[in-house]
């Protein structure tokens, strides 16, 4: 039998049902008849209260207020202690925000492959941490170590063994806040002078228009920015601090990962030339299907 704890991370409930099936597709394929899920989802937009999920596939599921202190990082932590009191460790966590049915269009045989990985891995008794892997153009110095490539946080899942040794997912306010400035200034810009430039500059490309180099998301290999991407003011400072705070978290994750001595999986990965064309095909098929899904919901919205 095997124990998942599913944690999602929403703000209002707006995508709450199309988050629900896209996490009742993924549970189908983790889970038989022997094993136990439990979600929890957390609200960020509450600051109290809480309710049983109301889900004919999620019969342990339950909705709690949040902290959006860190945004989704100290939401997860909310829903991971929330799990822990209610029924101690899973041996598997899935974690995931509502970008998954937002921004990402999930296909069956994407699910299917997402969970057929997960599921493998469940039988690894070794911290071991898994999703999409994003890469940097090159080693990249992080304010924990350095880093080529991290897992992107929208749907990622770990074990019980590295969720334990990690403690929390979000790194600690304290220290992300000594990271980044706390109010507009022009001459400093977001981070501080702590933070690796390299590092900055690539992480500022997806997140802050700057049409003095028109070049530089093309040298990051961003094919598309942020989706409130904007020059930085003292209007829009706060949003992009706390975002740049999120995204220190998560390239943080892998390496805190790494240093527990975490394999990192993919879905897409390969280690023979069979395995390689497949990956690519699904990887391929996936993107495409990801986009066909996207341009549909925005023709229904206009």
């Amino acid at each position: 039998m095997t124990n998942y704890g599913f944690v999602h991370l929403e703000y209002g409930s707006q995508h709450r049902d199309h988050s629900v099936q896209v996490l009742t597709k993924l549970r189908r394929q983790l889970a038989g008849e022997s094993d136990r899920v439990v979600l929890a989802i957390v609200d960020n937009a509450r600051s109290t209260g809480g309710e049983a999920l109301r889900n004919a596939e999620c019969e342990d599921g339950f909705v709690i207020a949040g902290d959006n202190s860190n945004r989704e990082f100290t939401g997860w932590d909310q829903g991971v202690a929330a799990i822990l009191a209610r029924s101690g460790e899973p041996d598997v966590w899935i974690f995931s925000n509502d970008t998954v049915a937002r921004n990402h269009g999930w296909s069956e045989r994407r699910v299917a492959g997402f969970g057929g990985e997960i599921k493998r891995l469940g039988l690894h008794p070794g911290p071991w941490l898994f999703g999409e892997i994003n890469d940097f153009p090159r080693s990249t110095m992080t304010p924990l170590g350095p880093l080529l490539e991290w897992v992107s946080t929208y749907c990622f899942a770990m074990n019980g063994n590295l969720r334990r040794q990690l403690g929390a997912l979000s790194p600690g306010n304290e220290f992300l806040d000594s990271l980044v400035y706390d109010r507009f200034e022009p001459e400093h810009r977001l981070f501080r002078d702590s933070v690796d430039e390299a590092y900055v500059d690539f992480v500022s490309a997806w997140l802050i228009k700057d049409e003095s180099d028109p070049s530089r998301q093309r040298r990051f290999k961003w094919s598309h920015e942020w989706h409130k991407a904007s020059a930085l003011s003292p209007e829009n400072f706060d949003d992009l601090r706390m975002k740049a705070r999120c995204v220190l978290s998560e390239s943080m994750l892998s390496v805190r990962a790494r240093q527990l001595g975490a394999d990192i999986r993919s879905p897409y990965d390969a280690r023979n030339a069979r395995a390689h064309i497949r990956s690519s095909l699904q990887l391929v098929a996936d993107k495409l299907w990801e986009k066909f899904l996207l341009r549909r919901l925005r023709l229904e919205r206009s």
